[in-house]
């Protein structure tokens, strides 16, 4: 039986860079919110071996299959899986699909092949693969620390629509944080302080290494929203709305302003994926 489910992407709704630790990764202090824009993975379980189909070109393993040989492993199963990748959610956009992805990946396998794991010890196995895979085991809106192992639910949702923009810019995290190393000297002026929704402390940087993104990141804060920021490292950025009407006309006239990107209007969801059929 082939199993279906959508893996969701994230908007971070606040992003904090605390520090950049010895190792060279980064801390963090982040409002994170899921939303239904999704890839769709299809898994057909049995055999032998971990084989994954991606619809986009990539270099090496595919982080799905390292989720799922890392599970594998851990279960110390020699059981197999097919896995069919559809994306939906744009690459390079700071919306977190390949963790999405590995996230999905795990909570279905763990589900289908014994011994079951449980979240807390899955959350372990995709901190190792990702930064942003936790998060996603969760879902809906939470708060991230650390390098983004340490998640926190949080009460309510941000807004209830959300208008999304992505540009045909490919943002590279390690360059974007690189820039940020450069112009903080490796430390945030604010620490830990709590975040304020709309803030990105990566924002300066990615504009400063992709200057094209200023007329994304002025056509965005136009937009009427209660309030507006950048995910992640970029390159999307996303309004706030808590009207649907108010988020219809925004996406609409963002439609006709920002002929040369892709426009999304979304909800938040409660959880990282769903599984189920899906058309």
């Amino acid at each position: 039986m082939t199993i279906h489910v959508r893996a969701y992407a994230k908007l971070n709704l606040s992003l904090r860079v605390v520090n950049r630790r010895d190792d060279g990764f980064h801390e963090i202090l982040s409002d994170v919110q899921t939303i239904d824009l999704a890839d769709r993975l299809s898994f057909d379980v049995g055999g032998e071996g971990v084989r994954v189909e991606n619809d986009l070109p990539i270099d090496g393993p595919d982080i799905a299959e390292r989720a799922a040989s890392a599970l594998l492993r851990r279960k110390g199963v020699n059981g197999g899986v097919v896995i069919r990748v559809t994306k939906g959610i744009p690459a390079g956009a700071g919306l977190g699909g390949g963790s999405s992805d590995a996230a999905a990946v795990l909570a279905v396998l763990d589900r289908r092949m014994r011994p079951t794991l449980g979240r807390d010890v899955l959350c372990k196995i995709g901190a190792a693969i990702g930064s942003d895979v936790p998060l996603f085991l969760h879902g809906g809106r939470l708060r991230m620390g650390g390098r983004g192992e340490c998640i926190e639910r949080l009460s309510g949702i941000g807004a209830r629509h959300f208008v999304v923009i992505v540009p045909p810019i490919h943002c590279d995290t390690a360059q974007i944080y690189a820039r940020w190393d450069e112009l903080a000297d490796g430390e945030s002026n604010r620490g830990a302080e709590s975040p304020v929704l709309g803030e990105n402390d990566l924002l300066q940087p990615a504009l400063d290494v992709h200057p094209d993104l200023c007329s994304y990141n002025e056509a965005i804060g136009s937009a009427g929203g209660k309030f507006h920021g950048m995910s992640g490292s970029g390159s999307s950025f996303y309004a706030a709305f808590d009207d649907p009407q108010a988020a219809q006309h925004a996406y609409a006239d963002l439609a006709k302003r920002l002929e040369t990107a892709a426009i999304f209007l979304c909800r938040p969801t409660t959880e990282g994926h769903l599984e189920g059929e899906w058309t």
